[in-house]
């Protein structure tokens, strides 16, 4: 006969790696995770950057080319209704591909006369459709692109609500 299966539990047996060992494992793994999030959206911010810079550039040409031969700057507009004396310099061709890029949607007009940059003064703004922390955190990463990294100063200004740039005549 074959020997009875003994009804002992067996022992429980302990892991031998010290609790201090797996926390700060735990600890490691949870901020390497935070860590991938975290560069995860400041990689979309300033690839949600570049077509926004596209299209302030873009525009800067056909208007300096106005001002430079007309010798004054066009009436305030929105650049979904820009004057037809403008398009002669190929302003809608120069933005209607980046506009259709950016990932944020938005109103883009140009004022001379009511600008937030003082009166007189050429200036392109960009109005998201939802002014949040995250357009805002996208104005900036532009600010430091395009002017001197500053919301409050320089030729590209940033505010809770929009983006100025300031056009030079040259």
């Amino acid at each position: 006969m074959a020997e009875p299966v003994s009804q002992v539990p067996q022992i429980v047996e302990v892991d031998a790696t010290p609790i201090w060992y797996r926390i700060t494992g735990t600890l490691i793994s949870a901020i390497f995770i935070g860590l991938v999030i975290a560069l995860g959206f400041v990689v979309r911010d300033h690839l949600r950057v570049d077509p926004l810079a596209t299209v302030f550039r873009q525009c800067r040409k056909p208007l300096i080319q106005y001002r430079l031969e007309k010798a004054t700057w066009p009436a305030d507009f929105d650049f979904a209704n820009p004057p037809a004396d403008l398009n002669a310099y190929g302003f809608n061709e120069a933005v209607k591909k980046p506009i259709e890029n950016c990932d944020i949607a938005g109103k883009w007009s140009f004022t001379f006369k009511n600008s937030p940059m003082g009166p007189n003064s050429p200036t392109v703004i960009f109005q998201p459709a939802q002014p949040d922390i995250f357009s805002r955190r996208v104005l900036l990463i532009l600010d430091e692109r395009l002017d001197d990294g500053i919301p409050e100063t320089g030729n590209f200004r940033v505010t809770e609500e929009f983006g100025a740039f300031k056009l030079k005549d040259q």
